[in-house]
């Protein structure tokens, strides 16, 4: 028998299974989301302002911190597990990491909405404002590691400019907390205007054309950002 003749069709098949799971695997490494490299897309449009990845990564920061204390408490050795934990509640079903996204995608949202409600209105911060926002800004900029500052892409002035919206988003707030009409409601006017809260999501939130990047939000995986990297 010629070896070689009986060796060559085991080659050719070789071949045929190697390539194609080759191909599909650089393939696949093209296709695998990294955060960092997309800083710059819009994450989200609210009526004609696009907000991009970059400063997403300014709520994801603070949401990630505040649900990973949590997660630390539940298993020191793998925090992880909180983050992948399900509560079952009927319709409102989901992972803490699915929650959590949606906390930090509506916050901006909502923070964006009143923002240019307040700026509208003309509203503005005092210098004391101003000043407390810059020293917050300092110490989360300062809090946060080389690697947290890279994969988000924020510096101290993105973050203080951030932080002067949400402030003045706030005032804006508390303004309406004492002037609307919250007669039909029950509840404390602060949780009904908060962005799960029923007078922004009737009354606020329809009033505004809001456009979310599904396909980028789709590829953020909270828990693994700026935290169990």
């Amino acid at each position: 028998m010629n070896v070689k003749k009986a060796i060559l069709p085991i080659i050719v098949i070789v071949i045929l299974i190697i390539v194609p799971a080759t191909l599909m695997v650089v393939h696949h490494k093209k296709n695998i989301f990294r955060y960092e490299d997309n800083l710059d897309e819009t994450v989200v449009s609210i009526d004609d302002t696009s907000v991009s990845l970059r400063e997403f990564g300014y709520y994801i920061y603070e949401v990630e911190a505040f649900v990973q204390d949590q997660a630390v408490i539940y298993d020191p050795e793998n925090p992880k597990k909180w983050w992948n934990t399900h509560f079952s509640a009927g319709l409102d079903s989901t992972f803490i990491c699915d929650y959590a996204k949606k906390v930090a995608i509506n916050t901006l949202i909502c923070d964006e909405i009143y923002y240019r409600e307040a700026t509208g209105r003309g509203m503005s911060l005092d210098a004391e404002a101003q000043a407390r926002v810059s020293k917050e800004a300092e110490e989360m900029y300062g809090n946060m590691n080389a690697y947290q500052r890279d994969v988000t892409g924020l510096d101290e002035n993105m973050i203080i400019n951030i932080k002067k919206k949400h402030s003045l988003a706030s005032k804006y707030a508390e303004y309406l907390a004492g002037t609307a009409d919250f007669s039909r409601y029950d509840g404390d006017p602060h949780d009904l205007l908060n962005w799960d809260g029923q007078y922004y999501q009737e009354l606020i939130l329809p009033s505004h054309t809001v456009t979310e990047n599904e396909k980028l939000l789709d590829n953020i995986s909270m828990g693994t950002i700026t935290v169990n990297y």
